[in-house]
Formats: C-alpha cells, sequence, structure tokens
C-alpha cells in the first residue's frame, strides 16, 4: 500500500477486520460468502495508513441503518 492511499473495505455482519501496526489490513467473514459486494454491505470504509505518524485513518462511507423510520434517534433505539 502506498502512503496516504485509501482502500476501500466492505464490512458485513460477522466480518473479522484485523489490521496490522504497518498498516496491512485482513478481512474474513467465516459467514458469509459475498465478500466486497457493496450491495450486500452492512458499512462501507476507506482507510489509509500514514507510515510516517504511525496513524490508522478509517472513513464511513456507506452506513446501513435506515434513518428515516424516525424524526429523534435516542440511545438504545
Amino acid at each position: 500500500m502506498a502512503a496516504n492511499e485509501e482502500i476501500k473495505i466492505v464490512l458485513q455482519v460477522g466480518t473479522e477486520l484485523r489490521i496490522t501496526n504497518k498498516g496491512e489490513v485482513v478481512v474474513s467473514n467465516p459467514e458469509l460468502e459475498l465478500a466486497r459486494e457493496d450491495r450486500a454491505a452492512n458499512a462501507v470504509l476507506l482507510y489509509r495508513f500514514n507510515a510516517d505518524r504511525g496513524e490508522h485513518v478509517f472513513r464511513l462511507v456507506e452506513p446501513v441503518a435506515d434513518h428515516k423510520h424516525m424524526k429523534v434517534h435516542r440511545a438504545n433505539d
């Protein structure tokens, strides 16, 4: 992975996401075989690693939560 290059990580329920101290990304999902299918995703993240700063950066791109059914969300709803 080149410095500050973003990679797309597609997450589904049950996905295991591991990132090493060097920024190597390992995504596995023992429960589903739909890996990397955006339409089957529960969330899509963009990830980049800045080795100079030792910093891992994640950005949520596509959440799955349906916020249309309520005007206001409260904790635990």
